[in-house]
């Protein structure tokens, strides 16, 4: 009876220890799990972050490229009021140069 006892107990120990190593084996599975979803989020939240860099810097660009063409616009149509002032007012230019010219001489 106490060597059935005995044998139940090795027994026993032998399940116990088969169970203990199972949940190690499923420990590491699930740490190796874990590990490597957070790389996976990691690398989604990086990806994401350059993705929004790359489109705010799109975006800049295309407003800086429209105040550009803007400003370009503004300073031909300045331009252009400026040529049409300057040679209106150059008849009046050359009158008051040749009338200097004349009382000088």
């Amino acid at each position: 009876m106490e060597a059935e006892i005995l044998i139940e107990i090795k027994e026993a120990e032998k399940k116990a220890d088969e169970i203990i190593e199972r949940a190690k084996v499923e420990k590491e599975y699930i740490i190796k799990e874990a590990a490597a979803k957070s790389s996976k989020m990691l690398a989604s939240a990086v990806e994401e972050t350059f993705k929004l860099q790359e489109k705010k810097l799109a975006d800049f660009k295309e407003k800086s490229k429209l105040v550009r063409e803007e400003k370009v616009a503004e300073s031909k149509t300045t331009i252009k009021q400026l040529k049409a002032k300057s040679e209106k007012n150059m008849p009046i230019a050359v009158d008051f140069v040749l009338k200097k010219f004349e009382e000088t001489i």
